[in-house]
């Protein structure tokens, strides 16, 4: 019967208040820094634009001081997993950097966030005791461009990198303790009450864009081809030899995410959105039990989630995406 209320509320719009969340919620900050081993050559830009008859506005030449080093490059990768992990856990809350996360969520934030900082610094160490002889291979790789002060020494190199995690309590609206008047203070006060709804609303429509994003490509995958990618005027799309329709292709990470989704809306859901609620309950009796295989197998049962999962998108809220 909850639920059934849950799913009678999507006729309505979304539901976003201010409550207190300081007590279920913390805000988290990854700073991650790195050295890009590339150099602006000014010299062989200059070259390449007289060579060309160009401007020297016209384009700069920069040097990858490391081509080929391989240990770079993975740090470099798991240094953009680990950013991604981070938004991809948490929702965004201020242009300073700082993401939300339910207090709920932050064990496995923590644990996971650890893990990879774990990588980072391995992976940094291999860098580092390959760098006298990958630098030393560039010289043939950058020829006359070679220029042994564009590589900075060891200390300086490993200050170029770092991995900081920081986190703090998610404060009070309106809660100020200054030393000034007054007055002053409940300015401040409004001020901070209107960044602080403004932020809570910003972070509950990033789920519901994540959301959006990904139904639309569960939808794309469920549905026939000749809907998604209709044929020009004049021509008709063939059928498979059976004489069955053409589908496009399904990938179990797509409906993995719309699952993960599921969870999200419901520990993130800090406003208490019966919408999202709503919407969260409708995607599980949706999708949940249902796998790539039996979709393969079965078309009414395809045609049946594709039908469910128009819906859903139907009922979600307009963000302008």
């Amino acid at each position: 019967m909850e639920q059934a209320n849950n799913i009678h509320q999507l006729a309505q719009g979304p539901t976003v208040n201010a409550p207190s969340i300081s007590s279920s919620a913390m805000l988290v900050q990854l700073n991650i820094s790195t050295w890009t081993a590339r150099k602006l050559d000014k010299s062989a830009s200059r070259k390449v634009a007289r060579d060309n008859g160009a401007s020297a506005k016209a384009g700069n030449y920069n040097k990858n001081l490391l081509a080929g080093c391989t240990e770079l490059e993975d740090l470099k990768k798991i240094v953009g997993n680990a950013r991604t992990t981070h938004y991809a856990m948490t929702l965004p809350w201020s242009d300073m950097g700082l993401r939300l996360i339910p207090t709920s969520q932050y064990f496995d934030y923590q644990n996971t966030m650890t893990d990879l900082e774990h990588t980072f610094r391995r992976m940094y160490q291999d860098f580092e005791d390959a760098y006298q002889w990958r630098t030393s291979t560039a010289m043939s790789e950058l020829g006359a461009m070679f220029s042994h002060a564009d590589y900075p020494p060891v200390d300086e190199l490993r200050r170029k990198f770092g991995w900081n995690l920081a986190v703090q309590p998610l404060p009070e609206a309106g809660d100020f303790r200054l030393d000034i008047p007054n007055e002053q203070q409940e300015v401040l006060k409004q001020q901070y009450d209107s960044f602080y709804r403004g932020a809570i609303e910003s972070a509950m429509n990033d789920i519901w864009a994540r959301l959006h994003k990904n139904l639309e490509t569960v939808l794309r995958q469920l549905s026939p081809k000749d809907e998604t990618n209709p044929a020009p005027t004049g021509w008709t799309k063939k059928p498979n030899a059976d004489g069955s329709r053409k589908y496009n292709k399904l990938y179990d990470s797509v409906f993995d995410t719309s699952l993960e989704l599921i969870h999200m809306m419901r520990d993130f859901n800090l406003t208490g959105d019966t919408q999202m609620t709503a919407i969260a309950d409708q995607l599980e009796n949706a999708l949940y039990g249902v796998n790539t295989d039996a979709l393969k197998a079965s078309e009414t049962l395809r045609l049946d989630k594709q039908q469910q999962v128009k819906d859903i998108i139907s009922k979600l809220p307009s963000l302008d995406l």
